[in-house]
């Protein structure tokens, strides 16, 4: 079964991103984490918004934090082999 607000995330995680098989990795990793762990905006979110709307924006703010992460840690290891 495929979940809409998951692809979201990972859709928001991936955006802009340099699609390599590591880059996917990583990022549906650091998307995961966000998701799970729900820090400040994505746990209010989570919180606050009633039905729907806040099953999404969690997924989404997310893989908002995890596309910030990906982007630095490809800034930061841009010659990591498992990036290729």
């Amino acid at each position: 079964e495929i979940v809409i607000d998951e692809v979201a995330g990972m859709a928001v995680t991936l955006f802009l991103v340099p699609f390599t098989p590591g880059s996917v990795i990583l990022g549906f990793g650091l998307f995961r984490f966000f998701d799970i762990v729900k820090l400040g905006p994505v746990k209010w979110a989570d919180k606050r918004l009633s039905g729907g709307v806040g099953i999404v924006a969690d997924d989404l703010l997310a893989g908002v934090f995890a596309n910030l992460s990906l982007r630095l840690l490809l800034w930061v290891f841009p010659v990591m082999g498992i990036l290729d």
